[in-house]
Parts: C-alpha cells; sequence; structure tokens
C-alpha cells in the first residue's frame, strides 16, 4: 500500500510539471478573404509583407522578393512587375501608392487586424518550422505590439514575454507558465496559435495541433 501511494504521488508530480498552454490563453481571430488566404499559403513572407504595408514601411528586399515570388506562382499584375523591378532606393510615398495598387489590382482589401494576424501566424510557422527559436518569435512580436500601438493581436505575445521574465521569481500557475518550461510553453503556445488560426498558416493542415 506504501509502494503505491508513492507511485501514485510520483504520478501526479509528473502530470502536474507537464507543460499545458490552456486553450483559453490562445485567441482565434477571423479567417482571411478566401483570395488572400490562397496567397497567404503559396507566397512565402506574405504576412511581412502586409504588416510593413500597415505599418507604412519603405520599401524593402523582402517586398522585392515577395514579388517575385507572387509571378512564380503566376499571380503577375502591372504593379507587381513594377514591384519587382524597383529600386530599393524608391520613394516612400511612391512605394506606397504602388502597393496599393498591387493590392487593388489583386482586388483585395487589407485590414489592419489581417494583416496582423498574418504576419503572426507567419512568425508562428516559422518556429514551428525551426526556423526560429520560440523566444525569438516571442520577441519579434512583443516588438510588433509596441510598433503597432500595442494591436490586439500582439498584445498577448508582449504580456507573455513580459510573464516569462518574470517566471524566473514566481510560477504563473494558471497559464502553465514556470520557470523551469519557458521555452517549451512558447513553443506549445505557438502551436495553439497556428491551430485557431490555420487559415493563416501556411504549414499543411495535417501537420498542425488543431
Amino acid at each position: 500500500m506504501i509502494l503505491l501511494e508513492r507511485l501514485l504521488s510520483r504520478h501526479k508530480k509528473v502530470t502536474q510539471l507537464k507543460t499545458v498552454v490552456p486553450d483559453e490563453l490562445v485567441k482565434h481571430y477571423p479567417a482571411p478573404p478566401k483570395k488572400l488566404q490562397s496567397i497567404i499559403q503559396r507566397v512565402p513572407n506574405t504576412g511581412q509583407v502586409l504588416y510593413q504595408y500597415i505599418q507604412r514601411f519603405a520599401i524593402s528586399k523582402v517586398t522585392k522578393y515577395w514579388a517575385v515570388d507572387m509571378m512564380e506562382q503566376g499571380l503577375e499584375t502591372p504593379g507587381i512587375i513594377q514591384l519587382a523591378g524597383e529600386d530599393l532606393n524608391m520613394n516612400a510615398f511612391a512605394y506606397l501608392n504602388l502597393l496599393d495598387t498591387v493590392f487593388r489590382e489583386l482586388g483585395i482589401e487589407i485590414q489592419p487586424e489581417t494583416a496582423y494576424c498574418a504576419y503572426a501566424v507567419e512568425i508562428a510557422d516559422e518556429v514551428l518550422r525551426g526556423e526560429k527559436t520560440a523566444r525569438n518569435g516571442f520577441e519579434l512580436l512583443s516588438r510588433a505590439a509596441i510598433d503597432s500601438d500595442y494591436s490586439a493581436v500582439f498584445y498577448d505575445f508582449y504580456i507573455w514575454l513580459d510573464n516569462a521574465e518574470d517566471v524566473c521569481y514566481l510560477d504563473i500557475k494558471e497559464s502553465g507558465l514556470r520557470k523551469d518550461n519557458v521555452n517549451e510553453w512558447m513553443y506549445q503556445y505557438f502551436e495553439k496559435f497556428v491551430g485557431a488560426n490555420n487559415k493563416y498558416s501556411s504549414i499543411p493542415s495535417d501537420k498542425q495541433i488543431l
């Protein structure tokens, strides 16, 4: 009987230490329009391009490469052809006007929440593919929270990164986040975030945690 109690006690401790991100911590956002969803799933860096567009960034190599990838996918418009050939010194105002033209030609209206969610899931996909660490993903999206004036899409990443720093002093039991599982917790959070917002993901659905 004593041995059994010890085994049960040990099993209880192992169960308690398992990393589990509660489902209610992960937000679900409306799916993007069908055409945009198709582009996100087929063309790399679409999320980053959308994020930079809403944030009114200047032209970058990412945007130019995206235009080339769009053409390779058969998504060719006069604006995309022009964008692929533009110089990185292009005037910022002219560049943003060109992007307006590109999205108009594609028949897509870009809303901030849609763009931000596309970017967040793109970062999550990169983490799950092993291209970024989970902590690096949280750091990028935390920075996006600041840059976007704390958009709701990014705000949780900002808060949980801050909590991850504090967890060294106090386990946050309701979240499952502990000082000994920060990296695992962050990775699982990304798994569930992609699963909850899979219409924005370029990872095949049979590889996602739903």
